[in-house]
């Protein structure tokens, strides 16, 4: 179910985007169409099914593609501190927090809407020892990157 309402939230994203920016080249005189009849034009030509197709193939992908769930070899308990300083660098917050795992969210409203309230990563225990990160692709890459800068710095201490 999480994986059908994000492609119609990632879906919703896009056409408002389109909407908005054939509306924007309407209203600064670059498309002498109105916005109505660029989209009904735009079902009519090649071009524009293509486009359409292309659209709904990349929604139907887009939330095995943009999700990911990567591992760290971070102890849960002993590198808390620098898990933590990780995800609030990178403009999160811890929402909730157990025994076996942290859940961060966006630490502002802005940041939440820019990614469709599906901002939230979770960490939890590996059973190999080390913390597993699941969430968006772009912020787990960059928790990863600034995780693993800071678990060297704490080696190297």
């Amino acid at each position: 179910m999480k994986y059908i309402v994000r492609s119609v939230k990632f879906l919703v994203a896009l056409l408002v985007l389109y909407v908005a920016a054939v509306w924007l080249m309407s209203a600064m005189g670059a498309s002498m169409l109105s916005v109505r009849d660029t989209v009904f034009v735009m079902f009519q030509t090649l071009r524009g099914q293509l486009l359409v197709a292309a659209i709904v193939v990349w929604v139907a992908i887009y939330p095995k593609v943009g999700y990911v769930k990567r591992e760290s070899s971070a102890d849960f308990d002993a590198d808390k501190e620098q898990i933590m300083t990780a995800f609030v660098v990178s403009g999160y917050e811890l929402a909730e927090q157990n025994e076996q795992e942290m859940r961060f969210r966006a630490s502002n409203f802005f940041r939440r809407l820019r990614l469709l309230f599906e901002d939230e990563v979770v960490v939890r225990r590996s059973e190999s020892g080390g913390i597993e990160i699941e969430g968006v692709r772009r912020t787990v890459a960059l928790a990863m990157m600034r995780l693993n800068g800071y678990l060297e710095h704490k080696r190297d201490e």
